[in-house]
């Protein structure tokens, strides 16, 4: 079996991609600028950085990327410090992990004060640990968050299943060395094999962890 379960948070573990482009649309929207979905599209999966430069670029520099950052982290803090919205299955899925006594770790290019207004906010608490923009030099689309989430959890990354839905989380991810599990919401994802493409949490357990893992073995070269 795996050595540990690494999950992406936002679009992935949470449902907060509706919160982040209302929180997005309407502080554009107090700035003169109609959020259309196309740039909602090219922010999926940040880092915060780069989508507030490019909020940035569409305000023609009214704002500085550092005034729409302190924005939009003060209204997602807002957002996620009530009760979570989760992912279909995410919960589920989560729990079994937590059964069978494998450690998981929350990964995500949200700044530290969001995730852990998220951690807070859920009843149900498995993760033994948590990595964050800031945490790391490099946030993702860089593998650095996953191999410092590996690190944390004193596991070997390639032993690691990530779940991620996004492009720059899913890039993240597979130059980890991790096996990936994609779960994508906009984009198409071909499968690899050691990259697995699932609809939903929903649709999986523990027996497909197992299976997974046995094909990892498989593909990195090592015996069962």
């Amino acid at each position: 079996m795996f050595e540990a379960v690494l999950f992406d948070m936002d679009g992935l573990f949470i449902d907060s991609e509706p919160d982040w482009h209302d929180a997005e649309s309407e502080m554009m929207k107090t700035n003169g600028y109609a959020w259309a979905p196309e740039d909602q599209l090219q922010c999926l999966g940040g880092p915060l950085s780069s989508v507030t430069e490019y909020m940035a670029k569409c305000l023609n520099g009214a704002k500085t990327p550092e005034e729409l950052g302190v924005m939009i982290v003060d209204e997602m803090v807002r957002r996620m410090s009530g009760k979570v919205q989760l992912m279909p299955g995410s919960l589920e899925i989560s729990h079994l992990v937590a059964e069978a006594k494998i450690p998981q770790a929350l990964v995500s290019a949200s700044p530290r004060v969001i995730v852990d207004a998220v951690l807070t906010g859920m009843t149900e608490k498995y993760f033994a640990t948590s990595v964050a923009s800031g945490d790391i030099e490099r946030t993702k689309p860089f593998p650095d968050p996953y191999l410092h989430a590996a690190k944390l959890l004193g596991v070997d990354i390639e032993n690691c299943v990530t779940f991620e839905d996004s492009p720059t989380g899913l890039t993240a991810a597979r130059a980890s060395g991790a096996f990936v599990v994609g779960i994508p919401h906009y984009v198409i994802v071909a499968e690899e094999p050691r990259l697995k493409v699932i609809k939903s949490f929903k649709d999986i357990g523990l027996g497909d962890l197992e299976t997974w893992s046995e094909i990892n073995q498989r593909e990195l070269g090592r015996s069962l």
